[in-house]
């Protein structure tokens, strides 16, 4: 499958996560492996070839900040308040 990718110069899985501010570096470190590792093994690219970016956001301004994000993307949504869509 990674050969494919390549050859059709698709780019590499990036991951952006958005949450709530609190969590600590050392769980949001362990968040990003276990996604990697999961997506890994779902699209069968190597996990050095992922990136994975946490943003914290706070709980008062989620809202304003997220939601113009997600209105756009509403029909890319393939999971939400997990659930698949």
């Amino acid at each position: 499958m990674m050969e494919e990718m390549k050859k059709r110069g698709d780019p590499m899985p990036f991951i952006h996560v958005r949450s709530y501010s609190g969590r600590d570096l050392e769980g949001k470190q362990k968040m990003a492996q276990a996604m990697v590792k999961a997506a890994s093994e779902a699209i069968g690219a190597p996990e050095t070839a992922f990136t994975v970016v946490y943003e914290d956001i706070e709980r008062e301004s989620w809202e304003k900040d997220v939601g113009p994000i997600l209105e756009p993307l509403k029909d890319k949504i393939v999971m939400e308040r997990g659930k698949l869509v």
